[in-house]
């Protein structure tokens, strides 16, 4: 059972839904997965870049290719697998994407926020959303997990949701849940940080402009990913606890290269830790 006071004073955003096309029409695909044997999870798990090895600390998997799975739409970027898997995980069952699209994959907005839409459609209570990303705090280090608090989106153009009214998006990353992670990250002996994620359009690294400017506007790490999920979870009601992976550190005057292969390396590493936070974190649910 959850207790009230871990999503703070105002208890979890709530579960009423918007009327808006962002819903989508994902109930084919959740009668479907019903029948495969996929239940209500108590979370959903969406993992980025090289993490796919979460999944295998999942007890008593079940397995569906993103094929297999009407509507869903497949990664076609290295790193990123492209299964739905069911799974026991601190005790609780948590439905895990292995892979996500991103926006500079030519993919629409429904398209990037079908695994939100499709969770909050099979009843999960819980998002955890992973990222790799790069950390531009000069204090992180490659292999610190960063939780995030808040974020900024530079995602511009055609990529945008169709709503009809607009909504806030203060906490949208459940203050109660990072507030939880933390402790048990602690009680862990798991180091991790705290702090704002920028998510931008892709697929090129950034700039050393940019990074100044990342950090200039108050961010903390930054990626491809994850700022229009959260918009979409906020808006289905969904608590959501987000977590960065800082795979490389691309600090204003270093000028060092970064690669896809070297965030797919670091992401291999540090998804053992990323495992025993986000178990301990259900445990506690």
């Amino acid at each position: 059972m959850r207790a009230r006071d871990e999503y703070g004073p105002d208890g979890p955003p709530t579960k009423k839904r918007l009327a808006s096309p962002v819903d989508g029409d994902v109930g084919e695909a959740a009668r479907r997965l019903r029948e495969r044997g996929f239940g209500r999870p108590m979370a959903a798990v969406i993992l980025g870049s090289g993490l796919s090895a979460f999944s295998e600390g999942l007890g008593e998997r079940l397995e569906l290719p993103y094929s297999d799975v009407p509507g869903t739409p497949a990664p076609s970027i290295e790193g990123h697998g492209g299964a739905l898997i069911q799974g026991l995980l601190g005790g609780r069952r948590v439905l895990v994407y292995s892979g996500r699209v991103h926006y500079y994959e030519g993919r629409s907005y429904e398209d990037v926020t079908w695994q939100v839409r499709l969770a909050a459609a099979l009843g999960a209570e819980t998002l955890v959303i992973t990222n790799a990303a790069g950390g531009i705090d000069p204090g992180f280090e490659v292999g610190d997990i960063m939780l995030i608090v808040d974020q900024i989106s530079t995602v511009t153009g055609r990529w945008r949701p169709r709503v009809r009214q607009t909504f806030r998006m203060a906490a949208a990353y459940s203050p109660g849940l990072v507030e939880l992670a933390g402790r048990e990250a602690l009680a862990n002996g798991l180091r991790v940080r705290r702090g704002v994620y920028m998510g931008s359009l892709g697929p090129s690294y950034e700039t050393p402009a940019e990074i100044a400017f990342a950090r200039a506007a108050g961010a903390h790490a930054v990626g491809m990913s994850t700022v229009a999920e959260v918009q979409t979870a906020h808006l289905l009601g969904l608590p959501v606890l987000g977590l960065s992976l800082i795979t490389n550190v691309p600090l204003p005057g270093r000028f060092e290269t970064t690669t896809h292969a070297e965030v797919l390396e670091a992401g291999r590493r540090g998804a053992a830790a990323m495992v025993s936070l986000v178990a301990a974190v259900l445990h506690k649910l």
